[in-house]
């Protein structure tokens, strides 16, 4: 199964929101990334430490990884903080259909993941 259809198949089982619904928003409005060893749907966003929400009234601040997919040893976050068209403070996401965001900042992401 590639990248693109276990997204297709983690949204599609996973929320009410179709996937070509959030694919043609980050279209116009964000990150879409597919390789045969990654897929991504990502957009900026201002995210709040002190409160841990994020919101679209302020001046963004953060990545918001919406969907990501991958096959064998590919590494999406990775993929992300390299293709990402510029880096902001915070790179953010929720886990495994978890409302919950896991921030994390940019630069250590990025050593962690050994980007830099």
């Amino acid at each position: 199964m590639t990248p693109f259809d276990k997204a297709i198949a983690w949204q599609s089982e996973h929320s009410t929101e179709s996937f070509e619904e959030i694919l043609g928003w980050h279209l116009g409005h964000g990150l879409v990334y597919s390789t045969p060893t990654t897929f991504l749907l990502a957009h900026e966003t201002h995210y709040n430490p002190e409160t841990h929400d994020m919101n679209y009234d302020s001046p963004p601040n953060a990545w918001f990884v919406q969907l990501a997919a991958a096959t064998g040893c590919a590494n999406p976050i990775r993929e992300f903080l390299r293709v990402a068209t510029r880096p902001q403070p915070w790179a953010i996401w929720c886990r495994r259909n978890s409302f919950r965001l896991y921030a994390y900042p940019w630069n250590a992401l990025a050593r962690k993941v050994r980007l830099s």
